[in-house]
């Protein structure tokens, strides 16, 4: 999450905050019956000089900003999660959705596990399994549109053009406009290939980690179920967690600036469903 929230402008909208507001309101309009307009006065005045002082201090508590900031990941993470579920039910892949909805279901039993107090699990590591789940659907739509997107040329055809084109450069005869032409499309069949080869090298990287990465969950919830009140099990977990770092790799490799930019047809306001955003976002949620 690379926005930073207004904390001031997210206490004066909290609920707490106006209902705070409102019970002033109130009192000042009973004050104002047996006083007038001077009990109104003093009651506006007190609450102003303490909506001002809690003004200048709530915003700038640890523990108020990390609830603004969760609050609005969970926001982003919905938004996110919507905008990636239509498109890849656009796509008609039921098996991607299913695997989707089972490691959901294995992190809602994590959340309950969480809410024990006698576990020594938080739900801000859960939510790290919640972002991961988000981030699956993203490493899935960037799946779904690579196996749409068709070579032109297959490799065999353009090792034959490129084979074409070099042997008509051996002619010493050829004018020089010609010859730089035929360079050209030598250069250009060249490109080609190379792209082709690391394209299938990134497509073969991202279909390993689409099937690495529910089965690294699922070891994760087996972990805290086995043992939920185990007192090792922040250790346990990064541990456990930190197996989900392949992602990264991955990421690495689609961000490579020589390689095609690849995107699916549906991107988010924060640009995530990007498969080197996915995946470093990915990567960013088990080392956190």
């Amino acid at each position: 999450m690379d926005t930073k929230p207004s904390y001031l402008g997210a206490f004066l909208t909290h609920p707490t905050n106006r209902v705070a507001l409102l019970a002033a309101g109130v009192v000042g309009i009973f004050a104002s019956i047996p006083l007038g307009w001077t009990g109104l006065a003093v009651v506006g005045v007190v609450a102003l000089g303490t909506e001002i002082l809690a003004a200048l201090t709530v915003p700038s508590l640890p523990s108020f900003q990390a609830s603004v900031d969760r609050e609005l990941q969970q926001r982003v993470r919905a938004q996110r999660r919507l905008q990636l579920l239509a498109e890849i039910s656009n796509y008609g892949d039921t098996r991607a959705l299913d695997t989707y909805q089972h490691m959901v279901t294995r992190v809602q039993a994590l959340y309950k596990t969480a809410d024990d107090s006698r576990t020594t699990l938080t739900r801000a590591d859960v939510d790290k399994l919640e972002d991961l789940t988000v981030d699956y659907l993203g490493l899935c739509a960037v799946n779904l549109s690579l196996k749409q997107r068709k070579d032109n040329a297959s490799d065999d055809t353009v090792t034959k053009r490129i084979a074409a084109v070099q042997a008509q450069l051996q002619n010493a005869a050829l004018p020089d406009d010609e010859q730089r032409q035929l360079r050209n499309a030598l250069n250009e069949y060249t490109e080609v290939l190379q792209r082709s080869r690391r394209l299938a090298a990134r497509r073969s990287a991202l279909e390993a980690t689409l099937i690495s990465l529910p089965d690294k969950m699922e070891e994760v919830y087996q972990l805290v179920i086995t043992s939920p009140y185990s007192s090792e099990m922040g250790g346990k977990l990064e541990e456990s967690l930190s197996r989900l770092l392949i992602a990264e790799e991955v990421a690495a490799e689609f961000d490579d600036p020589a390689g095609p930019e690849i995107k699916p047809a549906i991107t988010s306001s924060t640009a995530g469903n990007t498969i080197g955003n996915a995946a470093r976002h990915t990567a960013r949620s088990v080392k956190t």
